[in-house]
């Protein structure tokens, strides 16, 4: 576990900014579209070699989850074909274990190909997207605290020019009464 430990403790895995976490949410994405086993460790090896936020990428990976696996991965054969110019195959007709290894060798180069261009797609847009709307919410969050302090500041001029301790001490020869 001692190589571990290196990776635990060093912040640039676990640090939450613009660009660690928008190259974490492309790795993740992307592996999450290629038909392959064991993606999260996949999208972990490839945040350590990017340096980027490993749960992020790890989490990225889940775009293709139970529920979306299924289509997105049909997809992605889809198109895989379409690039391959391969003819779509049906599933077998008999389940057999021979028959499905023997028929998945073009089904597996279409949904690898269609994955890769997904993931790329999908990933690159997600890439933008958050990295846009990382800026903006920091725009605005800068531009709200610019108008705390402009308030604050008006408050306090406000309240120095109506106390008249303040103005005796600007008037010393004044009468306040």
């Amino acid at each position: 576990m001692a190589p571990l430990t290196y990776l635990m403790n060093h912040p640039v895995y676990f640090s939450v900014n613009r660009k660690t976490v928008t190259r974490a949410i492309w790795i993740g994405i992307f592996v999450g579209f290629l038909p392959i086993p064991m993606q999260m460790a996949v999208a972990a090896i490839l945040a350590i070699i990017a340096r980027v936020n490993i749960p992020v990428a790890v989490l990225g990976v889940w775009i293709t989850n139970p529920l979306t696996m299924v289509p997105l991965f049909y997809l992605a054969y889809r198109l895989g074909a379409a690039m391959l110019s391969m003819p779509i195959e049906l599933w077998p007709s008999e389940h057999s274990l021979l028959e499905m290894s023997q028929g998945m060798g073009g089904v597996w180069k279409a949904m690898l190909y269609g994955g890769v261009v997904l993931g790329l797609s999908v990933a690159t847009v997600a890439y933008i997207s958050v990295s846009i709307i990382w800026q903006v919410s920091t725009a605005i969050r800068y531009r709200e605290r610019k108008q705390r302090r402009e308030l604050r500041d008006r408050k306090a001029q406000s309240a120095e020019t109506n106390d008249p301790a303040s103005t005796a001490k600007q008037n010393p020869g004044a009468n306040p009464d």
